[in-house]
């Protein structure tokens, strides 16, 4: 025995294993049919928009589903209708607009939500309006016409994905991912488009655990929504009492202001900005840039508004003319307000925060806004077939 070589007793086992014609003839088969079945499955629920109706509704991307929806579904018999994007300051009650409607002849609508961002509207306009010929103006707000940079890089803004996930298409592969700057987001952003289930997986879990209440949530939103939106009526809040010395970044409070109150005005008015390396104006040239041209020769107006920026209106600052608004100013299918058409609203009985206008301020907001509208866009025209076809 000592001249006879022992193989270990694994020799046998490691010799025969996955290297063995027979088993991989198997397992690449197996691995075939699951990868074609994943791919089917994620086709079937999540690129075919059959996921985006089942949605938690009061999530971000459901609220976008549902004002997209919403207004895919609103009646527009003719073309004079006006439609507002923007964030949570796009204060806009389109009640109060259409209660104007026989002295300005349009009707308006808004898909306005807080947290989406100019990246996020164009596809979201695309979605309502795939023709570009539904509406005779976009109305589009804008927090400075200057654009300094701020805290945040709008272009890694990491929610967005999340967002438009429901109204990402194959095609945006060429540009969608591209337009973040950190490769993480870059990633993030494909999987939107690529692999939606990831993108989902937080909803759908949350979905499997009780289908039918997220049913019944559903269901909730889909009849009432579209009137929740509609009746809304704004914050009764306000900060009257409220005084700014903006030389000394001080703010004098009423006394039923709160803790927390006090601490957000502070932060939100005198937080120091970074350095304005012109990185947020690239960002809005781009995707303001790309709205405008969408629209272009389509008989669609595009208006640009700066929002009422605070409770105490704060010093001015020199025009900065290589701004996106006000280098877009000089094309045909744009218009640019003045930027201190809303300087009057900046009071603190019309604020229920130190960003946001409250209801009453809302309802002068609207009637303001529909007042420059009807000015701008002059009388409106009976049917969209009057209005040039678009160039192929």
């Amino acid at each position: 025995m000592s001249g006879t070589a022992v193989s270990p007793p694994f020799a046998e086992a490691k010799t025969s294993s996955v290297d063995s014609p027979g088993i991989t003839g198997k397992l690449w088969p197996r691995l075939l049919w699951a990868v074609l079945f994943f791919a089917g499955l994620e086709g079937l629920l999540f690129h075919s928009g059959l996921y985006a109706l089942l949605l938690k509704p009061d999530s971000g991307a459901g609220w976008v589903e549902s004002l997209l929806r919403n207004e895919m579904r609103r009646a527009k018999p003719d073309r004079n209708q006006v439609l507002a994007v923007g964030h949570s300051r796009m204060a806009l009650l389109p009640r109060v607009a259409n209660e104007m409607k026989a002295e300005t002849g349009y009707t308006f609508g808004t898909i306005a939500l807080g947290g989406t961002s100019p990246r996020g509207w164009y596809y979201e306009l695309r979605a309502v309006d795939p023709s570009a010929r539904a509406y005779a103006a976009i109305v589009i707000p804008s927090d400075d016409y200057n654009e300094p940079d701020g805290p945040e890089d709008y272009a890694n803004r990491e929610t967005d994905p999340y967002y438009l996930v429901a109204r990402l298409k194959l095609r945006d592969l060429l540009d969608f991912p591209w337009s973040f700057r950190d490769n993480k987001l870059k990633w993030r952003a494909a999987e939107s488009i690529l692999l939606k289930g990831l993108i989902y997986k937080r909803d759908f879990l949350d979905f499997l655990a009780n289908p039918a209440e997220r049913l019944k949530q559903v269901r909730q939103f889909r009849q009432g929504s579209a009137d929740w939106v509609y009746d809304y009526k704004g914050e009764p809040a306000n900060l009257a009492g409220l005084t700014i010395d903006w030389d000394h970044k001080a703010a004098h409070f009423p006394g039923r202001l709160t803790a927390s109150q006090r601490n957000l005005i502070n932060d939100v008015l005198f937080a120091p900005l970074p350095p304005d390396r012109g990185r947020l104006r690239a960002y809005f040239r781009y995707w303001y840039g790309r709205i405008v041209d969408r629209y272009r020769d389509s008989g669609t107006k595009i208006i640009f508004l700066r929002v009422p920026r605070a409770p105490v209106s704060p010093p001015g600052q020199p025009p900065k003319p290589d701004s996106s608004i006000r280098q877009l100013a000089s094309r045909p299918n744009v218009i640019v307000l003045d930027e201190h058409r809303f300087d009057e609203l900046e009071r603190p009985e019309l604020f229920g925060d130190p960003l946001h206008l409250n209801g009453a301020g809302m309802v002068k907001f609207s009637r303001i806004l529909a007042t420059e509208v009807r000015n701008r866009l002059g009388p409106p025209g009976s049917q969209a077939g009057e209005l040039p076809a678009r160039p192929r």
